[in-house]
């Protein structure tokens, strides 16, 4: 038994009615009770990923959890998949640093860290570029899918529109080319720092150029200089990289 059902009489805090007993639940949590009929409308109608208790008076307003095993247990079947689903398109929205599988209609997203370069779909087993925001044909890297797109986009309006979006966001300063290879990178949520999927080279994106000077890792003769001497690479620097 997944509900702990009132043993006794009571008045619902929700609609006020009285609960025969056996027809209104004790959350375990909190053990604040109301009938089965206001409890399960107000999960139905809740839009956080996380459900609270619904109790609350003139000076008190609960803030404990109703359980999954509460939830999945007053809801139907379908009900309480809508409410899985509601519940993981909230989290993803809310998540800086979340990103959804480009494959039409897909369901599937991932978080992922700021060195993580492509996302492997389990819903559809497609692999997604991060840099790119794009699905790759396999046997393509960066370079070549944005190589192909600039090449199609001379007759082919699905690739001149993927082409134009790429420029635009250049434009806007959501994307850049890298400074070594010139492939276009797309900014994930994050640091400022980025390393470029296609030749490695470690870049700021504050500046738009090299975090490193010709040495590489650690040579601030050139590069960006962030905090040397203390001071910012960029008024926009985040001072994170």
């Amino acid at each position: 038994m997944q509900l702990i059902l009132n043993q006794e009489e009571f008045d619902c805090a929700i609609c006020f009615t009285e609960v025969p007993p056996g027809e209104g639940v004790v959350l375990r949590e909190c053990l604040h009770r109301f009938c089965i009929d206001c409890l399960r409308e107000h999960i139905r109608n809740c839009t956080d990923p996380e459900v609270q208790c619904p109790y609350q008076d003139e000076q008190f307003a609960c803030h404990f959890i109703i359980t999954a095993q509460e939830i999945k247990a007053l809801l139907s079947e379908e009900d309480f998949n809508k409410f899985l689903n509601r519940s993981l398109a909230t989290a993803e929205s809310q998540a800086a640093n979340s990103f959804h599988c480009k494959t039409p209609n897909c369901p599937g997203w991932c978080l992922y860290e700021d060195n993580v370069n492509t996302f492997h779909c389990e819903v559809c087993s497609k692999v997604n570029c991060l840099t790119c925001k794009a699905i790759h044909f396999p046997e393509m890297n960066c370079r070549e899918y944005q190589q192909d797109i600039q090449r199609r986009a001379l007759n082919d309006d699905a690739a001149k529109q993927t082409q134009l979006y790429l420029e635009d966001m250049i434009k806007k300063g959501d994307a850049m080319r890298c400074p070594q290879c010139q492939i276009i990178l797309l900014k994930k949520d994050g640091c400022d720092w980025m390393r470029c999927s296609m030749c490695r080279m470690e870049i700021c994106w504050a500046t738009r150029g090299p975090r490193w000077g010709p040495q590489g890792v650690g040579d601030t003769t050139a590069g960006c200089k962030c905090r040397v001497g203390g001071r910012k690479c960029h008024p926009n620097c985040r001072n994170c990289h």
